[in-house]
C-alpha cells in the first residue's frame, strides 16, 4: 500500500522525523484538557518534514497581515476519527508555523489545512482563520475521485513562487476535493468555500428539524416540519448544483 507521505514526494533533505508527543505531554505547558486529549485520543504525533527555503527552492512570503517562512507537514497516528478537531485545533494553536497535517487512523487519512494570519493584537504571533479538513480517505482502497487528489497532493503541481502562494494551493485542493462529493469533479469556482459553507448550514438546519420531527406528537406540527425540511433539501440540492 503507498503511504500518503509516498504522494507528496518531498525532497529526502527536507526530512525532519521528529517524536513530538512526549515533549509536547511532559515539556509543553499545555492545559489540563487538552493534555489529556492529546494522551487519550493520538498515538503518535511526528514533525515529518521542514520545507523551507534551504531545502526546497520556494521563497518566503511576509507582509502585515501574513508570515509564510517555512511549512511543517506532520503525521498524527489517533486512536479514534471522533477528538480529531479538537486536536488539529491544538497542534494548530501550538505551533506559530503554517501546518499540514495528515491525521491517520488505521489505512484512512484525513488532512487539515489551516491558513493562519498576523494576530491583530500581538504582531509576534499567528492565529488560524478557518480549518479545513478532507474526508476519510481509505488508502487500501481510494475511489476514483480520492485517486486524483492524492495524485494532486505531489508538491510539484503547486506554485512554487513563494510559501504563501504554496499553502494556499493546498487549501484549495482541499476545498476543491470536498466539494467533489457533491459535484463528482476535483475543481472549483469562485464561489465553491462560500457554497460548501452553506451546504453545512443547512446540513445542521437539516439535523435539526429531523431531530424535532422525531420528538413531536402533534400532526399539524409535524406536517408543517417535514414541509419544512422539504424546502432545506431542495436549497441544498440548488446548491450543489451550482458547485
Amino acid at each position: 500500500m503507498k503511504q500518503i507521505l509516498d504522494y507528496f514526494n518531498i525532497p529526502s533533505k527536507a526530512k525532519a522525523t521528529k517524536k513530538l508527543k512526549t515533549y509536547l505531554l511532559e515539556k509543553y505547558p499545555l492545559k489540563t484538557s487538552d493534555k489529556k486529549v492529546l494522551k487519550n485520543y493520538t498515538k503518535t504525533i511526528i514533525l515529518q518534514y521542514i520545507l523551507n527555503q534551504s531545502k526546497i527552492n520556494i521563497s518566503k512570503y511576509e507582509d502585515d497581515h501574513r508570515v509564510y517562512i517555512e511549512i511543517y507537514i506532520m503525521i498524527i497516528e489517533v486512536t479514534s476519527k471522533d477528538k480529531v478537531k479538537q486536536i488539529s485545533t491544538i497542534i494548530q494553536t501550538i505551533f506559530q508555523k503554517p501546518l499540514i497535517l495528515i491525521f491517520q487512523h488505521n489505512n484512512f487519512v484525513s488532512l487539515n489545512i489551516t491558513p493562519k494570519r498576523v494576530s491583530k493584537t500581538d504582531n509576534t504571533k499567528l492565529v488560524s482563520e478557518e480549518s479545513h479538513f478532507t474526508r476519510w480517505i481509505d488508502l487500501q482502497n481510494p475511489t476514483e475521485l480520492e485517486s486524483e487528489f492524492l495524485a494532486t497532493l505531489k508538491i510539484n503541481n503547486h506554485p512554487f513562487t513563494n510559501f504563501y502562494d504554496f499553502y494556499k494551493s493546498y487549501e484549495k485542493l482541499t476545498i476543491s476535493f470536498n466539494a467533489s462529493k457533491f459535484s463528482g469533479l476535483l475543481a472549483q469556482n469562485d464561489n465553491t468555500k462560500e457554497i460548501l459553507n452553506q451546504i453545512e448550514e443547512l446540513q445542521t438546519a437539516i439535523n435539526d428539524t429531523i431531530s424535532k420531527i422525531k420528538k413531536e406528537d402533534d400532526i399539524r406540527a409535524k406536517v408543517n416540519l417535514n414541509i419544512e425540511l422539504k424546502k432545506l433539501n431542495s436549497k441544498i440540492d440548488d446548491l450543489k448544483g451550482r458547485l
